[in-house]
């Protein structure tokens, strides 16, 4: 995984609840293949999407996991999981 894949799909992170689910799983272990300078950063930022996202599955569950949440997701997390993706694509530019 590179920043520029990492980059790209954060395009679409937002779009509902499984999208972000999906790229906060796709880029944990990434933090990796970071330079050790940037691992601390990586990794805080990393752990602040987990929080989000952990959150609003965990609230989709308890709802009985509805295929339509999108109202849910829009009015209580999208608007965290922009600042918190936002952070962490700040780190992933410092990435060469």
């Amino acid at each position: 995984m590179s920043r520029k894949y990492i980059e790209a799909n954060s395009e679409t992170a937002l779009n509902s609840i499984f999208n972000f689910a999906d790229f906060v799983a796709e880029t944990e272990f990434f933090a990796d293949k970071v330079d050790v300078k940037l691992q601390e950063q990586y990794d805080r930022a990393w752990f602040e999407m987990e929080l989000v996202n952990s959150l609003a599955l965990a609230e989709w569950e308890q709802n009985g996991r509805p295929k339509e949440w999108g109202v849910v997701w829009k009015e209580k997390y999208k608007n965290d999981a922009r600042e918190t993706l936002c952070e962490f694509l700040a780190v992933v530019k410092k990435m060469t």
